[in-house]
């Protein structure tokens, strides 16, 4: 299963889950309906009338059954809107800021940051449940641009750096395979649930206190006491209803869950190289007397989201949401190679072999010079996921930059500094006074600083240094984020139009923080094959094709020749006046509004695109991987060579 492919299959447990919510919602009016027209014949009518189907009644009560839990589902939404910060938020999470000085969570820090550049994607917030003794994680959003990590303060402390690292590589599965949204949209069905079993108990309260109002009374007559009862009984019924409601969302919690957890666990050791690692977190878990368990008030209703069980009941042979600790470990120790994942730990196998082979000659057929290993398969199929080289790759990177540098990713007027500095340098402009008036003198000082630097550093620092700085960025208040981010344009404008580097930070940097200060939407998906985007294609392939300097023809060939059964027929290779940045990110507009299939031909194309000379210049990587920003695909750090 690749990443398409795990995010389609997202995309259709969502209907299942739709599925299953319409089950509980049906089960719970049905019992309503029976119970009300109970009470109705046992105080009024009697039981002489054989007929239990009133068509009228029952309509009523599915349109108040239909609005109250409606009105459940949408509150938790709306109320977790913001994405995975307000997911952390609601479980009392602290938000761990990039310059921490804690040992542990620096500790942290490094491993999600080294995750995040090794595997493509944004680095997501982190969190801290500080209150929480027990070992777990979870992972929340709605997508990659709105993710967050947390962590409990029992994980940060009894885990080893390598226990963490697969705890995290556990979490960053789930990102990579769409199971966030899902998740969140599982926390609302179960609020709207819950809100039938919380009537019942309003119900019961408010009549015992109306009770002891009324026995200091003495004019209580029959038909109240009669009411009374009544009230009592439908109080009674709907807490019983709502807690079988509840149960039923166990059940669909469970049915959503479980596997994922397996595949999650296997992924994860695919990712660290290391099974000791995650098996080790696992059965410290298994050790202690309360596993993983939440104290939060919101453990039952959010245990699908955890690394292990937050919550424990009766209940939890038949409807647990995670798989016993044992049977993990046991699957993880024994056998690394799950049915879904045998694919690409074949495509791994081989990847080692032709690096091996490739040590010690020329080039094979198809490979990189210099990389011989990075055909344009390899790279495909690492999209979406990670490699135990990618993540070495990362680390090496982190201990490579300057400690100076560092810091400015994690400081907030620094890490405004650094990407204007980024941009200057990419262009070997100097500061112009332009910019000196438009920025507080602070800000232009600490940009001269990183300028002069950078000037002189290795360009593939660039990128992650954008990346790493996300967080931090993410801090500004939206009146300093519009500051920033006016002036950020008008370095990107008044550059050269061709920058390629300055392309990409728009897409990367203003996509995620746009989405972070604002309500931007995801695009609707429009597109479902290629024939609408004849034109699109030829605009973007055209561009990859001219940085190929020696033959655009052959570029341009490569490129098409993957999908010509696809395109139309008036796809072809353009001008460079018809393929600029900008009408390059015109396209890329529409075809953000694709589906998985159609993205995945699109990115088959690009890649074969810019290997036909066998040569990755560092112009290349960075128009590919702002496409895949554009696309929401994200492309490991490493697979780029």
């Amino acid at each position: 299963m690749d990443f398409f492919e795990a995010q389609d299959q997202a995309k259709r447990k969502t209907g299942r889950l739709i599925f299953y919510y319409l089950l509980a919602v049906v089960g719970i009016i049905l019992s309503i309906y029976f119970v009300s027209v109970f009470l109705y014949r046992w105080q009024l009518a009697g039981f002489s009338d054989t007929s239990w189907i009133n068509p009228v009644w029952l309509v009523i009560v599915s349109i108040i059954v239909l609005i109250t839990i409606s009105i459940g589902t949408l509150f938790r939404v709306a109320q977790l809107r913001k994405g995975g910060s307000a997911v952390a938020e609601l479980l009392g999470g602290r938000q761990v800021e990039s310059s921490t000085k804690d040992i542990d969570e620096r500790r942290l820090m490094n491993v999600v940051e080294e995750m995040s550049i090794a595997s493509g994607l944004p680095v997501p917030e982190v969190y801290v449940l500080d209150n929480e003794e027990n070992i777990n994680a979870f992972a929340a959003g709605f997508g990659t641009n709105d993710a967050a990590v947390g962590v409990t303060r029992g994980a940060l402390e009894q885990l080893t750096r390598d226990e963490l690292q697969g705890v995290i590589a556990h979490e960053f599965s789930h990102i990579f395979n769409g199971d966030m949204r899902l998740n969140i949209r599982l926390i609302g069905i179960l609020n709207g649930i819950l809100v039938i079993h919380i009537m019942g108990m309003v119900l019961m309260r408010s009549m015992m206190f109306s009770r002891g109002t009324r026995s200091r009374s003495s004019n209580d007559g029959k038909g109240s006491g009669n009411i009374t009862i009544v009230i009592i009984v439908m109080g009674l019924s709907l807490i019983i209803i709502g807690y079988i409601g509840m149960i039923f969302g166990r059940m669909i919690q469970s049915a959503i869950s479980r596997q994922r957890e397996y595949l999650a666990d296997a992924a994860a050791v695919q990712y660290t190289r290391n099974p000791d690692g995650l098996a080790g977190a696992l059965n410290k878990i298994g050790l202690k007397a309360k596993g993983a368990e939440i104290n939060d008030g919101h453990a039952m209703e959010m245990s699908h989201l955890f690394f292990a069980s937050s919550f424990h009941s009766a209940l939890d042979k038949l409807y647990s949401t995670h798989p016993p600790i044992e049977k993990r470990i046991k699957a993880i120790k024994p056998s690394l190679n799950p049915e879904d994942f045998r694919r690409r730990e074949k495509m791994k196998q081989k990847f080692q072999e032709q690096r091996v082979s490739g040590d010690k000659g020329q080039p094979e057929k198809g490979g990189f010079a210099g990389h011989p290993a990075l055909t344009p398969e390899v790279i495909l199929g690492a999209i979406g996921t990670l490699d135990g080289n990618h993540i070495q790759k990362a680390g090496e990177l982190l201990n490579d930059l300057p400690e100076n540098l560092k810091k400015a990713t994690h400081e907030p007027l620094e890490a405004e500094a650094l990407m204007f500095a980024l941009l200057f340098a990419t262009s070997r402009e100097k500061l112009p006074d332009w910019f000196k008036e438009r920025v507080d003198e602070s800000i232009s000082e600490a940009t001269q600083k990183l300028f002069t630097q950078l000037s002189e550093a290795s360009r593939e620092w660039f990128l992650p240094l954008a990346e790493m700085s996300l967080p931090t960025l993410r801090q500004l208040s939206k009146e300093q984020y519009q500051s920033f981010r006016s002036v950020l344009e008008s370095i990107i404008k008044k550059s050269d139009r061709e920058n390629l580097f300055a392309f990409a930070i728009e897409k990367l940097l203003l996509r995620q923080l746009d989405t972070a200060f604002s309500s931007r939407k995801e695009p609707e998906i429009r597109h479902h094959h290629f024939k609408t985007l004849g034109h699109e294609m030829s605009v973007v392939l055209s561009a990859l094709s001219y940085l190929s300097d020696e033959n655009p023809e052959a570029a341009w060939e490569a490129g098409v020749k993957t999908i010509r059964k696809l395109l139309p027929s008036d796809a072809s290779l353009l001008s460079k006046d018809e393929c600029t940045i900008e009408k390059v990110d015109q396209a890329l507009d529409e075809l953000a509004a694709s589906s998985n299939p159609v993205k995945k031909y699109v990115l088959r194309a690009i890649i074969h695109c810019i290997s036909s000379d066998k040569v990755l210049s560092i112009e290349e990587k960075e128009l590919t991987r702002a496409i895949s920003e554009a696309l929401d695909c994200p492309i490991p750090m490493g697979a780029l060579g």
